[in-house]
C-alpha cells in the first residue's frame, strides 16, 4: 500500500516537506490562489482521532470541555474546547455523534495530550477511549468552489446536509464521513474522514472528477497565509497551553449557561472582572520576519506582543504576520518593532476586516 508521502515525492517531486507538514506541494503563488479562488484541498495523514463508548460518555464530555454537550444529538457533531485548570488550552475539538458511540476529533498532536488528559479524568465512568489517529486520515476542502465540487462527490444530498449534520456516505467504492466546519464568518469548509489506508486512491479519485474545477493541495505556507489574513487560530501556534479562549476570539465555543467545565472559573473571572490581557491581531512588516525573531516591542523597549505564525507572503502592504498584542497596547497611540538581525523593523496593526 502506498502512503500519502510517497505518493506526493512520487507525483509531486518539487514539494517541500518539514516536520510533519508539507510547506507547498507546487508554487506557494497557485495554492493561495486556490484557497481564494478554487478548491484548496488540506490533507491531515494523521490527525488526532478518538473513540469514546460507554453510557457515561457525553455526561463526561459535557462536564469536562466548555460546549453544551447534552442535548447533541446521533449524527450531528459540535465543537468544544478542554481547557486546563488554568483556563488554557489542552485541545479544540468536533465530537462526532453516533448511535454507540462518538468520536472526538481535533488537530494533530505528537504528545497527543487530548487522549492523556481525558483518561486521567475517567474514573468510574462507564467509558472506553481508544486513540484511532493512525486508522483514518482527515482532509478539508477550503474554497469558493468547494461546495459545488461536493455535489461531484455525493450529488444532491449536499443540500441536505445541515451544518450541524455528520454523516456517512459510500461513493464511487470509496467510505467516508463527511462534515461541514466554520472557523468564523465567511470561512466555511467540508472536513472528510477516511480510513488511511484509502487515502491515496480517495485523493486520486477527487482529481479524477474534478471537471472544471480548479482544485489543488495546499501546503502549510498557503494555509497559514490564509488563516492569517482571516484571523483565525490554530494548534499550536495560537492554541497551547500559554492561550486562553478569550485570547483568540472563541468564546463562541463556550456554553455560559451550561455550568461548571474545567477551567470554567477562570474564563469566567476574566470576562467578569475585565482582565483579559491580550488580543489576537494581525501585524503587517515591510520585511520578512522569520523565527526565532517574534518578540514585539513597543516605542519605550517595552515588550508588548509575541508573533504567533510568520507570514512568509507580502502583498501591496508588506509581510502580514498573527501576533499576541496585550489589549491595553491596542488603546494608546504608540509605534511598535521588532528586533531583526539587532535592528529594528517597524511593524503596524491590521486594521480588521
Amino acid at each position: 500500500m502506498k502512503t500519502f508521502n510517497e505518493y506526493i515525492k512520487e507525483n509531486y517531486p518539487n514539494s517541500v516537506f518539514e516536520g510533519n507538514n508539507f510547506l507547498r506541494f507546487t508554487k506557494f503563488e497557485d495554492e493561495l490562489s486556490v484557497l481564494k479562488n478554487g478548491v484548496g484541498l488540506k490533507v491531515s495523514e494523521t490527525a488526532s482521532l478518538i473513540k469514546l463508548a460507554g453510557k457515561d460518555t457525553i455526561d463526561f464530555l459535557h462536564r469536562v470541555s466548555t460546549n453544551d454537550l447534552i442535548s447533541i444529538k446521533p449524527f450531528t457533531k459540535r465543537n468544544t474546547l478542554f481547557l486546563n485548570e488554568k483556563g488554557r488550552f489542552i485541545a479544540k475539538s468536533t465530537l462526532l455523534s453516533f448511535l454507540d458511540e462518538n468520536w472526538l476529533l481535533s488537530d494533530f498532536d505528537p504528545a497527543n495530550r487530548i487522549f492523556s488528559w481525558l483518561n486521567k479524568f475517567i474514573i468510574s465512568e462507564d467509558i472506553k477511549t481508544e486513540d484511532v489517529s493512525l486508522k483514518y486520515s482527515l482532509l478539508e476542502l477550503t474554497g469558493p468552489q468547494a461546495e459545488s465540487f461536493i455535489m461531484l462527490l455525493i450529488g444532491d444530498e449536499v443540500s441536505k446536509i445541515s451544518p450541524e449534520d455528520f454523516r456517512r456516505f459510500d461513493a464511487d467504492g470509496f467510505t467516508f464521513y463527511l462534515f461541514r466546519s466554520s472557523e468564523k464568518a465567511n470561512c466555511n469548509s467540508t472536513k472528510i474522514i477516511i480510513e488511511s489506508d484509502r487515502l491515496v486512491d480517495f485523493t486520486e479519485h477527487l482529481f479524477s472528477i474534478k471537471s472544471v474545477f480548479d482544485i489543488s493541495l495546499v501546503g502549510r505556507h498557503a494555509l497559514d497565509t490564509y488563516r492569517i489574513e482571516k484571523l483565525i487560530p490554530a494548534f499550536p501556534n495560537e492554541l497551547n497551553a500559554e492561550v486562553n479562549p478569550h485570547d483568540v476570539n472563541l468564546l463562541s465555543e463556550i456554553c455560559t449557561t451550561k455550568g461548571c467545565y474545567i477551567g470554567q472559573e477562570v474564563i469566567a473571572r476574566l470576562e467578569t472582572y475585565d482582565k483579559v490581557q491580550r488580543k489576537l491581531v494581525k501585524i503587517i512588516s515591510a520585511q520578512k520576519i522569520e523565527e526565532p525573531s517574534k518578540v514585539v516591542y513597543n516605542d519605550s523597549g517595552e515588550e508588548v506582543g509575541e508573533i504567533t505564525t510568520h507570514g512568509v507572503y507580502t502583498n501591496s502592504t508588506g509581510y502580514a504576520s498573527l501576533c499576541l498584542l496585550r489589549k491595553k497596547m491596542l488603546l494608546q497611540n504608540s509605534n511598535y518593532h521588532i528586533l531583526l538581525n539587532n535592528k529594528k523593523v517597524s511593524i503596524k496593526i491590521a486594521a480588521e476586516d
